[in-house]
Parts: C-alpha cells; sequence; structure tokens
C-alpha cells in the first residue's frame, strides 16, 4: 500500500492525540498530574489499562509466535495477564482503600521509607525497560513501513508519546488511551478477518495446519512447559505492575477500583485469542515467516490503503500507548524521590514541573536501551523478572503477613532484586560468572531468595505491630486512610 496513505493516517492520529492532551491539560497539582485527581469514570480506567498492558509483545510478537508454536503461545503473555487480572480484580478495593499516590507511599505506609525508596528505583528501572522494549518494536514497525534507520524510526514514535505525556500528564493518558483502544480493536478485528479470507477459510485453514505443523499444533497446553519462564515472571510482575496499580488507585473509590480491573479482563480475553487465532490463519497463507512479521506482511502486501491504515494506526495505538504509560509511571517514581530528598518544601507545581523533567529523562533512558538490546521480548522478561523477584513477596505479604518487617522488606527488595539485576548485568554484556541455566530457573532462585530473606529477616527482627496492624485496616475499609488506630479509638470514645 501507498505510504503516503500510512504517512496521512499516522498523521491524522498525533493530531487527535494532541489536541485530547492539550484540552485535558489541568495539572496543578501532583494528584492532578499523576492520578487526574481520582475523577476518570472506571470504564474509561479500564480501557486505558487494556491499552497499556496490550502493547507491541502481544499485538505483533503474539501473532508471529502463533504462527509458529500454535495455540500453546497464549500462554507467553495472555495467560499471565488473564492470571494476573484475576489477582487485580480481588486485591483491588485493597490498594485503592490504602490510599496513597504511588506503590512507594504503600511500601513506606506499611514498612518504612527505606523499603518505599528501594521499590521506586526497582520499579523504574522496570518501567523504563518495559518502554525500551515498546520502542524496540516501534523500531522495526516504522522502520519496515518508511525505509528509515531502525534508531530513526525509534526516535520518531518517542517523540510523538513523550509530546502528549509530558502536556496533559495521566488524565490526557487515560484519554488518549481510551481512543487507542478503539483503534486497536479495529484493527486487530480487521487484521484477523483478512488473514482468514486470504487463508480460504477455516476449512483451508485446518488442512494447512494438519499438513504443515505438528500435531499439538492447535492444543492449548501443548508444550506449555516451554512458556514456563513467562508465566512465573510475567504473570508475578504484572499483578504488582505500577500502571496497572496507578489506574486502580486513580478510581473514585474502591468499588470503582474493582471495577476497572473486571472492564481490563473481559478485554484482555478476547483480544489476545485475536492475535492468537490470526497467527494461526497465517498457516495458510504463508509458507515461512514473512520479513517484518505477519501483520506488516498483511498490511503491505494484502490490504487496500484504508483497511491498511486502520490496522496501521491500531498496532501504532497500542505501541505507544503503552511507551506513554512507562514515561508517566517511571517519572512518578523519580520526581518523589527528588522532592523527598532535594527539595522537600516544593510546591504543587513544582512537583509537576518535576514529573514533566522525569518523564523527558525516561524517555532518554528507554532510548538507550533500546539501541543496545534491541530484543523486545527479552527485554520485557528480563524487565519482568527484576520486579517479580524483587518486589512482589514483600508487597503482596504486606496486605496479609502481620508479621513482616521492613527489615524483612528490604532483605527480599535487596536479595531477589539483586539476583535478577546481576543477571540483567550479564545481558549486557558484562563478563560474569552465570552459575544457573535457563531464564525459568533464574526467576525461581530469585524469587526463592526474595522470600527466605523476607521471612528470615522478618523472625529475626523486631516487629512493628501498630503501624502494620493499621495499614491492614485501611486495607480492609475498617479505618480511614492517614488515621491511626489510636486516633480511631479515642474518636470512638
Amino acid at each position: 500500500m501507498s505510504g503516503a496513505w500510512l504517512v496521512g493516517s499516522l498523521a491524522v492520529y498525533f493530531a487527535v492525540l494532541l489536541a485530547v492532551a492539550m484540552y485535558k491539560r489541568r495539572t496543578a497539582t501532583e494528584e492532578d498530574y499523576f492520578l487526574a485527581s481520582r475523577a476518570m469514570p472506571s470504564w474509561s480506567l479500564g480501557l486505558a489499562f487494556i491499552a497499556t498492558w496490550y502493547g507491541a509483545n502481544s499485538a505483533l510478537i503474539s501473532v508471529d509466535k502463533a504462527f509458529q508454536s500454535g495455540l500453546v503461545s497464549w500462554w507467553v503473555l495472555g495467560g499471565p495477564t488473564v492470571l494476573a487480572v484475576i489477582a487485580l480484580v480481588a486485591l483491588a478495593p485493597a490498594i485503592r482503600r490504602v490510599g496513597s499516590v504511588s506503590q512507594n507511599g504503600i511500601m513506606a505506609s506499611r514498612y518504612n521509607a527505606t523499603a518505599g525508596n528501594l521499590l521506586s528505583v526497582v520499579l523504574t528501572i522496570y518501567l523504563i525497560v518495559w518502554g525500551a522494549s515498546q520502542m524496540v518494536a516501534i523500531g522495526g514497525f516504522f522502520a519496515s513501513f518508511f525505509g528509515i534507520g531502525y534508531a530513526t524510526a525509534v526516535v520518531l514514535g518517542t517523540a510523538v508519546s513523550l509530546l502528549y505525556s509530558i502536556t496533559g500528564g495521566f488524565r490526557a493518558v487515560v484519554l488518549t488511551e481510551t481512543i487507542q483502544f478503539v483503534l486497536l480493536l479495529a484493527g486487530l478485528v480487521v487484521t484477523v478477518v483478512v488473514a482468514v479470507v486470504l487463508a480460504g477459510g477455516p476449512h483451508n485453514i485446518g488442512q494447512a495446519v494438519e499438513a504443515t505443523r505438528g500435531p499439538g499444533y492447535l492444543n492449548l497446553f501443548s508444550g506449555i512447559g516451554d512458556n514456563l519462564t513467562y508465566i512465573i515472571s510475567f504473570g508475578l510482575a504484572f499483578t504488582i505492575d505500577g500502571a496497572a496499580w496507578q489506574r486502580i488507585q486513580a478510581a473514585r473509590n474502591p468499588r470503582g477500583a474493582r471495577l476497572a480491573a473486571v472492564t481490563a479482563m473481559g478485554g484482555f480475553i478476547p483480544l489476545y485469542f485475536l492475535v492468537v487465532f490470526t497467527g494461526v490463519a497465517s498457516v495458510a497463507v504463508f509458507a515461512q515467516l514473512p520479513s517484518g512479521g505477519i501483520v506488516s506482511a498483511l498490511v503491505r502486501d494484502h490490504m487496500s490503503p484504508l483497511l491498511g491504515s486502520i490496522v496501521f494506526v491500531g498496532i501504532a495505538a497500542a505501541i505507544m500507548s503503552t511507551i506513554c504509560t512507562t514515561f508517566n509511571l517511571s517519572s512518578l517514581y523519580m520526581a518523589e524521590l527528588f522532592v523527598k530528598y532535594v527539595r522537600p518544601a516544593a510546591s504543587e507545581r513544582s512537583k509537576v514541573r518535576y514529573g514533566r523533567i522525569g518523564t523527558a529523562l525516561a524517555a532518554v533512558a528507554g532510548f538507550l536501551v533500546a539501541v543496545r538490546l534491541p530484543s523486545a521480548l527479552n527485554l520485557l522478561s528480563l524487565a519482568s523478572e527484576v520486579l517479580a523477584a524483587g518486589l512482589f513477596v514483600p508487597l503482596i505479604l504486606g496486605f496479609f503477613w502481620r508479621r513482616g518487617t521492613s527489615t524483612g522488606a528490604v532483605a527480599a527488595i535487596v536479595a531477589g532484586g539483586g539476583f535478577i539485576l546481576y543477571g540483567f548485568v550479564i545481558e549486557l554484556g558484562v563478563p560474569l560468572p552465570a552459575f544457573w541455566e535457563g531464564d525459568a530457573t533464574r526467576i525461581l532462585i530469585g524469587m526463592g531468595l526474595s522470600l527466605v530473606a523476607y521471612v528470615a529477616a522478618s523472625l529475626l527482627s523486631e516487629p512493628d505491630n501498630a503501624k502494620a496492624e493499621a495499614f491492614m485496616a485501611r486495607a480492609a475499609g475498617r479505618l480511614e486512610p492517614g488515621v491511626e488506630p489510636a486516633q480511631r479509638d479515642a474518636a470512638g470514645s
């Protein structure tokens, strides 16, 4: 299809996003910029939740993996995502009741400032690497269509995401992601319909699969063990993902938080099967995986300009919505640390300005990682391992185990996250010894170290039962945010 159609549709899409960001620009306070004043409707937060997680790996890589491996590829991203969202449906009211702006606040409220600050460092690393994985995808996607260099394509997609993220903050992110969800859905539906039509219908697809693929190709569980790394690391990391918790924390109340998570779950299940079905149907269209991937080949060679533009913009929307989220959220944690230790007397307007600066810094850091490690799925896998091994144990058990202490939380983050970061440094090319085999072994070791460190250090350190009880009472709805048990008892007497 003509490059003019692609450029024109992309220009219209960019203009709409920037217009929305400018229209909803009210960001006078930190809560405005990072949580949209907790005034967004639950359905909008749920759609933004979907658009955030359903990025390049879902829209592009899952199609190609399904083409090669069959239905079991659903477990690479679809399975972990659905399992994580089910957990978040249960946790959402408790997360919202705590009332913090960020997960740093949650950790500091449950444990201490040191645990919260370590969470900020680990989560910032995760978000930047996650953003970098999407930059890798947008670079390859744009480069395959426009005939430009990879780095130039990364800069193009990143620059637009950065512009509307800085302009409107979280409110603009949610509103633009709602638009992006609609575009994404339209693009996926067009893609799967075109793939099935080109294949000649279900009968031809079945014959092609029987002739060219193995007997387990259409079995959802055949070879599931090969995806164990993704299931563990993605599932655990997605459960505590900062972007998901930000949308839950931005809800108007605990009921709205759960509704946002339920909305997201209702969208994820069919969307992930759509991409898997597209890959399976493409077996009857392509003899081998095309250069640039299935989706790019379908758009370039088999769609009219109008349909191709819909799919092109839909996929671009999926990628850039995720990039934008990683910018906005990583800037929250960088700005929090900066204000806490460098500008403790900063005004609300100054906090917003620091957030915008942090957004730009996150974009630069992500770009450098994307150029150094141009493999989207590997980047996301590494980032997820860091998050899961470093933070899952202290963050989740903090809601349920009263005996968990600040010392235990810090020990868990250092032990689990430190081990995975050691492996990450090796991935970057530093010649250090690796004493394990396979990524599944690495994440299991990291999780085990984190759990052992948390339990052992907690039992060996002095408990803070009053603080733990206050936090757990707030999470359960027995205590208002900011009120200590003693204050509640005094008021009652």
